[in-house]
């Protein structure tokens, strides 16, 4: 039946194989022939990404500039709805200026470019190009190694409002670098004329050209791509709104998606490599793993069927299959040992109660049988003592009433101690009471008492009545306690005494062959009901027995 397992077990691997291996070679195919398809996804996704980039950089270029242009609208407004547009123009000019920046110089021109109020020095209007006075928008002029952007306004009557504010202040290079941190691209801000205003990314290579390309169409935005000693460059680029200018993103794609491709490229080697790898670890496991795990299994098996030495040989494999085999030797030596205990406990117990039926036969013949006999007897005496005397009837009767009670008394206490009565009829806390008063110790009750069920009143009550045997056999005690507690949810007894104390053993096998059947009955009766035992003692330091059960 083994070799049939193994043999329909290897069938199956050769069917997996044959399965897989088939469809391994059809991945590489499809992986070797996709290549070029994947090339031309990822030379548009590249694309498309480009262009949505410089579409938002274009419109975050425009924020930025309409934190100025729109101010300076609003002033040119205000300054055409003035009576005279030349009454306090100075005053209106620095008053609009101090708000926006420090470095924004306002000046007003008339038709002929004369200056009619500026709110700084009026030098830098006459050295304007007369281009930068005529009534456009906007204009990018340089001066002295520094880059001014000029603003225009119509004013009413030909006048004109020009704004001039350093190209540096607002920052555009770091907006840029912001919003795009390549280290294989660059972004480049131009005006109409090709000029370069801001650039980020990637410093370009000596040589390189950066102004805006000629391929670029007239358009808001478009994606072009050029050749390049770099691979194929990907141009993107979009207006900057409400201005003549650039915004364009240059890199190349190829870099950007060199790893998907490298792994494109080297998918089949992968898949290879990862083929070989499953069949090393198909191998490996089947030898060191599920085998090893099979010949547990037939140990594990043999154990169930009382062969409980059947995990001691190893069975091979990695570490972790040995070290559960071990473990599954120290659980079988452990039923094994609980076993024996529970052999040696049922004959112990047998032992016992023979030795307590013999006791109570004994007990019987020489006590109650033998009060009955004389009892007999004296019926006998006192029926010829009516014929003869009568007057001693009275006498002969009171001994028999004596008798009598004699023998009532022992059968109540054989009965007393088979089946306590007074826990049915009066409950636990009576019953421990009075318990406790024959045995000589103190009772204490905490909580407010209720009565539980029957199974645990009868536990705790035999457990009790264990303790206080043991104490009045064993532990030579001067002061035995007991207390009752009543808690929500739990009950609690203790049975504490000041006697001679003992070292009890660790494990519950253990009290079996030490011969402590009455603290094994103590702890089954316990379990039985749910609850917990606990005995604490030191020799010569007296002993705590604890139960706690649950209430319900």
């Amino acid at each position: 039946m083994k070799d049939r397992r193994l043999s329909l077990r290897g069938l199956r691997i050769q069917i997996l194989l044959w399965v897989i291996l088939p469809f391994i070679l059809l991945l590489i195919a499809f992986s070797l022939t996709g290549i070029r398809s994947h090339q031309e996804s990822m030379r548009t996704l590249v694309a498309e990404r480009d262009l949505g980039l410089a579409r938002a950089l274009a419109h975050d270029v425009a924020n930025v500039l309409d934190r100025y242009r729109i101010p300076l609208a609003f002033l040119a407004q205000t300054l055409n709805t003035l009576p005279d547009i030349s009454t306090s123009l100075d005053e209106h000019l620095r008053a609009a200026r101090d708000p926006l920046d420090p470095e924004l110089a306002l000046a007003v021109v008339d038709r002929a470019g004369q200056v009619r109020a500026a709110s700084d020095d009026a030098r830098w209007v006459w050295e304007l190009p007369l281009d930068a006075k005529q009534a456009s928008s906007l204009h990018v002029v340089q001066k002295e190694g520094e880059t001014y952007i000029i603003w225009q306004f119509p004013l009413k009557d030909e006048n004109l409002l020009l704004a001039r504010l350093p190209l540096r202040t607002l920052r555009l290079g770091e907006a840029l670098e912001a919003g795009y941190p390549s280290q294989v691209g660059h972004t480049l801000l131009v005006d109409a004329s090709g000029r370069v205003l801001a650039l980020s990314g990637r410093p370009p290579d000596p040589g390189e050209d950066v102004r805006i390309p000629d391929e670029i169409p007239e358009t808001e935005s478009g994606v072009t791509f050029l050749p390049s000693p770099k691979g194929e460059l990907v141009v993107a680029h979009a207006r900057v709104p409400n201005t003549g200018w650039h915004l364009i993103v240059r890199e190349p794609w190829e870099t950007l998606a060199a790893p998907l491709l490298h792994f494109d490229r080297v998918m089949p080697f992968v898949l290879l490599s990862a083929t070989v790898i499953s069949l090393l670890a198909l191998f490996f496991g089947l030898r060191y793993v599920v085998a090893p795990l099979q010949r547990l299994r037939e140990q594990a098996e043999r154990i169930g069927m009382g062969d409980f030495r059947a995990a001691r040989e190893p069975v091979g494999g990695v570490q972790e299959i040995e070290d559960l085999r071990q473990t599954l030797d120290r659980m079988a030596q452990q039923v094994a040992d609980y076993q024996a205990a529970l052999q040696i406990y049922l004959k112990m117990l047998t032992r016992v109660q023979e030795e307590e039926r013999s006791r109570l036969a004994r007990e019987l013949h020489d006590g109650t049988i033998q009060t009955l006999i004389a009892l007999g007897q004296r019926l006998q005496m006192l029926q010829r003592e009516l014929k003869r005397s009568p007057e001693q009837a009275a006498e002969r009767l009171a001994a028999l009433r004596r008798l009598v009670s004699e023998a009532i008394e022992d059968v109540r206490r054989f009965t007393r101690a088979l089946r306590p009565l007074y826990l049915e009829e009066l409950g636990l806390v009576p019953a421990l009471e009075m318990l406790a008063r024959e045995a000589g110790a103190t009772f204490q009750v905490h909580g407010r008492p209720v009565r539980l069920a029957d199974e645990v009143e009868l536990a705790l009550f035999r457990i009790a009545q264990e303790a206080l045997s043991n104490v009045q056999r064993h532990a030579q005690a001067q002061h035995v306690a007991v207390w009752l507690a009543f808690d929500d949810n739990r009950v609690r007894l203790i049975v504490q005494d000041d006697g001679r104390g003992f070292r009890p053993p660790e494990r519950l096998v253990d009290l079996v062959q030490h011969g402590h059947l009455g603290l094994m009955s103590m702890q089954e009766r316990a379990q039985i009901i749910g609850g917990r035992l606990e005995i604490r003692s030191h020799p010569g330091r007296g002993t705590r027995v604890e139960v706690i059960a649950p209430i319900g």
